[in-house]
């Protein structure tokens, strides 16, 4: 019996960032992860305004430094 290779997952990197939020249409801080797909929101964060969940706000831009 075969086994089948494992993938490896690449690493993914936690930064600070500003989200819009849906709800309240306010831009917070909030823990982002960033990998080779682009950013999106770490679950089980509350909005600082409206206390509504931030999972699917969109991650505005950022520059980082070289």
């Amino acid at each position: 019996m075969k086994t089948m290779p494992t993938k490896q997952i690449p690493p993914t990197e936690e930064i600070s960032a500003t989200v819009y939020c849906p709800i309240c249409t306010h831009i917070v801080a909030a823990i982002v992860t960033a990998g080779r797909k682009g950013a999106v929101v770490k679950p089980g964060q509350k909005c600082g305004h409206c206390h509504a969940s931030i999972d699917a706000g969109f991650v505005l831009p950022w520059k980082k430094a070289a």
